[in-house]
């Protein structure tokens, strides 16, 4: 989690108040119990925020259990240690040999459920605030769209009237226009309810792309586009994959066999895993392929906020994206 100046400040005062908290029990405020505070509290604010930036995060936001219980041990047992030798250094020997290895542990146990609560609702509370901000996205986007001179819906059917007139005449023709009209429809669709959609359609939408462009070169582009795994039982935001297709387009060079354009997508039963590679074009960079690639790690955020990663390295000769999005229905 990132954390702001005035988040820093409200968990310093949360700190505060939970020592604030212990003093109210305490029969007298003295040195020993300053030294035994600090004994027991900086074992705890591991415990809390390693479970909150580290094994949340990394493991139960990705449904890796195993690893994650195995962390949250190991972290509590650490602690105890930790809590020891501190005591021993602040001369609180005696005090803490009184308090049995499980007793330390159990109550290192408890903060690892408060850290779980804080971590689910901050989770929560960034999600709502995706939502909200996706929202305000999509309905500027489709005020956009409305200021247009052309009406999509009219440029759809113009295509699938424009379908059935070449179909007689040409079908090459007709299948470029067929894969042009699927491309528009999928573009014009609502997603469903939690706005996703299947990823068979996703995938067919890059189909379609990949053989309109080999149609506009006569089947000379070298690619290599492989799907690896079930893609019917899973969903994902739609057009979300397209940009990076196209951006290998605007600027690979795929006329060598030995290096072809390889777009490779990998389906796990909690996991999307796909990569686009192409051998760079020479010649002058197109500004507006950063500004797709930023628009799609900006959705990418809103959508996936803690269940994806986006990996991009550009090479002297190759262009690479890999895109892992977890936990995917």
């Amino acid at each position: 989690m990132a954390y702001s100046t005035k988040n820093i400040l409200y968990h310093i005062i949360g700190w505060i108040i939970y020592i604030l908290v212990i003093g109210l029990g305490a029969d007298e405020i003295d040195e020993d119990f300053v030294y035994k505070n600090i004994a027991t509290i900086i074992p705890l604010i591991i415990v809390f925020y390693a479970n909150t930036e580290f094994i949340f995060p990394r493991y139960l936001a990705r449904a890796k259990y195993l690893p994650m219980v195995l962390w949250i041990l190991i972290v509590c047992t650490l602690t105890v240690l930790i809590r020891e030798e501190i005591s021993s250094w602040l001369g609180l020997k005696t005090y803490y040999d009184s308090i049995t290895f499980w007793n330390q542990f159990r109550y290192n146990i408890l903060f690892v459920g408060i850290a779980f609560g804080y971590w689910f609702a901050v989770k929560n509370y960034q999600q709502e605030k995706y939502s909200q901000q996706l929202e305000k996205d999509v309905s500027e986007a489709r005020l956009t769209i409305l200021k247009n001179q052309i009406n999509p819906h009219f440029l759809y059917n113009t295509l699938s009237l424009l379908y059935a007139k070449t179909l007689p005449l040409s079908a090459e023709v007709a299948a470029l226009v067929g894969k042009l009209s699927d491309m528009m429809r999928y573009s014009l669709e609502e997603a469903e309810e939690n706005g996703v959609v299947p990823l068979e359609k996703e995938v067919a939408h890059l189909r379609n792309f990949v053989d309109i462009n080999q149609l506009r070169f006569d089947n000379k582009l070298n690619i290599l586009f492989e799907v690896v795994g079930n893609i019917e039982n899973h969903r994902i935001a739609p057009l979300l994959l397209i940009t990076f297709v196209e951006n290998a387009f605007k600027h690979g060079k795929m006329n060598d066999p030995a290096h072809p354009l390889k777009i490779q997508l990998k389906v796990r039963e909690i996991e999307i895993d796909f990569m686009v590679e192409n051998l760079k074009a020479t010649g002058l960079k197109d500004p507006s392929s950063g500004i797709g690639l930023a628009n799609v790690q900006s959705r990418l955020q809103l959508l996936y906020p803690n269940n994806h990663s986006l990996f991009i390295a550009d090479g002297e000769y190759t262009y690479t994206i890999h895109l892992k999005i977890w936990k995917v229905a």
